[in-house]
């Protein structure tokens, strides 16, 4: 008979590792809960982690938001969500002072159904996840992400939107896309250079953010540019960061290391920015 071998194109990261994960970073830790974003359309948990800072503050506490993989093949997105992860709860100066200023909600896999499946979910039908931030979503994690996203900028409190991605295979080096500029307040186009600012300091690599961004806007994408997540959420109206995150996956430092570099890399640069957002 015929042999054949299976080849991964990247690193596994599956359901189980996402529930295993949110699990290790709150065990045992004051202020971190494990939770479920939703249950999937196919009956799935969708596993999340919550951090808040101990003891708790009666101020009205800045909202983080970190998720990954709304693409289910791009599998190095959670491997970077897992790196911020595991920093987020180590001794580094910076990940205490995170803990300490801001709730930090951490979701390593948005497309459940489709990492179960082994599908690669981008442009699927009848939505792909991060096509489907609109006023009607089809999928039940981007409505359970909008619910609490849109509850804390009516509270003034939405603060960083990180929605964490790989890209096409001839990108060499991470970038961001960034909302439509002018769809941007003055207050949130200034917080969004100062987050770029501290993002090319702190992000040095190997997978290093060299300061490309590009604005998916009408002309990246007519029809949709208006429910991607990030633009979605900017469109709220605060001054928040709303960034997408594409972390390079065909480079030699595309590892398992190289990318929970670049998710602690990542971290220390947001710690840096709400410390020092105006």
């Amino acid at each position: 008979g015929v042999e054949s071998m299976l080849v991964a194109w990247g690193p596994p990261f599956v359901p189980d590792d996402a529930l295993e994960l949110t699990r290790k970073l709150a065990e045992g830790r004051e202020g971190m809960e494990t939770f479920s974003l939703c249950l999937t359309r196919e009956g799935h948990e969708t596993p999340a982690l919550r951090s808040r800072p101990v003891p708790e503050q009666n101020e009205v506490l800045p909202l983080v938001w970190v998720n990954a993989r709304q693409h289910a093949w791009e599998s190095g997105a959670s491997w970077v969500a897992r790196g911020f992860g595991e920093w987020f709860v180590s001794d580094d100066p910076d990940a205490v002072r995170l803990r300490g200023s801001a709730e930090v909600v951490l979701v390593p896999i948005m497309d459940i159904d489709n990492v179960q499946r082994g599908a690669g979910g981008k442009n699927q039908q009848p939505q792909d996840h991060n096509r489907d931030w609109t006023d009607s979503p089809h999928w039940h994690a981007v409505a359970a992400a909008q619910a609490e996203l849109r509850t804390a900028a009516e509270a003034g409190r939405l603060a960083m939107f990180l929605d964490l991605h790989n890209p096409g295979a001839g990108d060499r080096f991470p970038y961001f896309y960034i909302p439509p500029r002018s769809e941007l307040s003055e207050p949130a186009l200034r917080n969004l250079d100062h987050f770029l600012g501290l993002a090319k300091e702190h992000m040095t690599g190997p997978l290093r953010f060299t300061g490309k961004t590009i604005e998916s806007g009408k002309q990246y994408d007519p029809k949709a540019w208006s429910s991607i997540s990030k633009n979605w959420v900017a469109r709220l109206g605060t001054p928040a960061v709303c960034v997408t995150l594409e972390t390079s996956w065909n480079t030699p430092s595309s590892t398992t290391a190289g990318y929970l570099t670049i998710g602690a890399e990542l971290g220390k640069a947001m710690s840096a920015y709400l410390a020092t957002a105006p």
